[in-house]
């Protein structure tokens, strides 16, 4: 056996591939991918970008939350040619703040100004990390973030060309106290598409006397052209929403955050986020105005939705279900390499029965025991009926948060396909329908992997119908594995 295949096949403990997983990208390269396994798809043509926090410290200060680190951008351009590569930091001012004074600047969700609470009081201007989410609209390309203005990137160069507020859509207009709380109205990281009119819903919540959703729309040329204001019973924490074809659905887990401890400069606001005692409250609006029907679920914490449509009288929700918030406290010691047990989310099944509003009925399907988050489906069924959807994953017998597999779920028959990868870890998919398809699965899952016997990224071309291997490439260096990205068809 040669030395590599004997390093290949000595265990390897997940909380160290974790933690060097996450090690800071230090180069910003472009260059052409190695085919290591398989053949390129000759069909597979357009872009996909990625977004994640690249570097999770500046120049020895550690940032206390994944949330915190700066955005970085992976593209992979499939051409005849093969698969072009580019990675770079989203230039955020923030960014080139910190990187001038080598030092943390500023408060961000997770981590204080280091200095104690006066360096930190008042200071409500957090840190745009710009690293969650990417979108490609009106031929416009942003780098999202929940708390503030999306930054417009070049979708060759990955430059970063600008802070978008959509044409003033993004400044806070309403009281003095208000503008000087949020002079920039927060724009989330997960707008959704109607695949009918083109049109993109947002969202953002507005800390305050009064917490606010804030509801946006662009329509297909980029324009804003929807703004609408929602006062919330509560400030918790809301992360997506989902849509159909007629409304608009978002839940209110019962979480909260405390207010004077985050404003007084004490804690950064990732440490006061708590369960709070009381139901799951799901708030369903039309696509135009803030008419509210209510339904109540019971008490749970959800990061992402896959999908929602309608049947009928009834509404259908997708979402990775977690019975309980995860605390501030595990989620740091995972970034330590200190893995602690975090609530495992499943792909469950919402349904509301929208003919008797008074009972606000809501009844719960557990599509997997499989836990799995991150999920997509064929974007042709977004806000439709869908069958499938794939996620990371992991296996039934772990506890650890760490995932090394990719799921596919079929919600008509409740089963599930797992693969696994240990001991690489897998980052979210995408799936990329095959040309003139007909299947729902029929296409192409394309995820960011991490080889820890190399040290380095790797990038998965799968069948999505049995999550076979295509082929896959090496990246020419390792890359955190990041949140969320996008495909962009040639």
């Amino acid at each position: 056996m040669s030395a590599a295949s004997a390093q290949e096949n000595t265990p390897l403990d997940l909380a160290e591939v974790y933690l060097r997983s996450n090690e800071p990208v230090l180069d910003e390269v472009d260059t052409t991918l190695p085919v290591v396994e398989g053949t390129l798809p000759p069909e597979l043509r357009g872009v996909l970008v990625r977004n994640g926090p690249g570097r999770m410290e500046i120049h020895g200060q550690r940032y206390g939350h994944p949330f915190d680190g700066d955005g970085h951008l992976n593209r992979f351009e499939f051409s005849p040619h093969g698969v072009a590569y580019r990675n770079r930091y989203v230039r955020t001012r923030e960014f080139l703040a910190e990187e001038s004074a080598r030092k943390i600047l500023f408060r961000n969700f997770g981590t204080n100004i280091p200095g104690g609470f006066h360096k930190n009081l008042l200071r409500l201007r957090f840190k745009n990390a710009a690293n969650t989410s990417v979108v490609m609209h009106a031929g416009r390309l942003h780098a999202l973030w929940e708390g503030g203005l999306p930054h417009r990137i070049d979708p060759h160069s990955l430059d970063t060309l600008a802070r978008d507020d959509l044409g003033g859509a993004l400044r806070n207009d309403r009281s003095l106290l208000e503008r000087w709380m949020t002079p920039e109205l927060p724009y989330s990281a997960h707008p959704r598409k109607d695949p009918d009119t083109g049109d993109l819903y947002n969202f953002g919540v507005v800390a305050g006397r009064q917490p606010a959703l804030m509801l946006y729309r662009l329509d297909g040329a980029g324009a804003c052209v929807q703004r609408e204001r929602l006062v919330l019973p509560a400030m918790g924490f809301m992360h997506d929403f989902t849509l159909t074809a007629h409304h608009r659905v978002f839940f209110l887990t019962p979480t909260a955050f405390d207010l004077p401890q985050f404003l007084l400069g004490l804690r950064p606001p990732a440490d006061t986020l708590h369960t709070r005692p009381g139901p799951t409250q799901i708030l369903v609006l039309p696509r135009r105005g803030t008419q509210v029907r209510s339904f109540t679920a019971r008490p749970c914490f959800i990061f992402h939705f896959t999908n929602a449509f309608e049947d009928g009288p009834h509404i259908i929700v997708d979402a990775a279900r977690m019975d309980r918030l995860p605390r501030a406290g595990v989620v740091s010691k995972q970034l330590q390499g200190k893995p602690d047990e975090l609530p495992n989310p499943r792909l469950t099944r919402f349904i509301l029965d929208t003919r008797n509003n008074r009972s606000g009925r809501v009844e719960e399907r557990q599509l997997s025991d499989h836990g799995g988050e991150l999920a997509t489906i064929n974007p042709a069924h977004w806000t439709r009926p869908h069958r499938y959807s794939w996620s990371i994953g992991s296996p039934l017998q772990r506890r650890a948060p760490f995932s090394t597999g990719l799921l596919k779920v079929d919600a008509e028959t409740r089963s599930s396909l797992f693969r696994d990868f240990d001991p690489h870890l897998t980052g979210e998919p995408i799936f990329v329908p095959r040309p003139h398809s007909r299947a729902e699965d029929d296409g192409w899952l394309l995820a960011m992997g991490y080889d820890p016997h190399h040290h380095t990224g790797e990038l998965l071309v799968l069948d999505a119908a049995d999550l076979r291997t295509i082929c896959r490439l090496h990246m020419p260096h390792h890359s955190p594995l990041g949140f969320h990205g996008t495909w962009i068809p040639a």
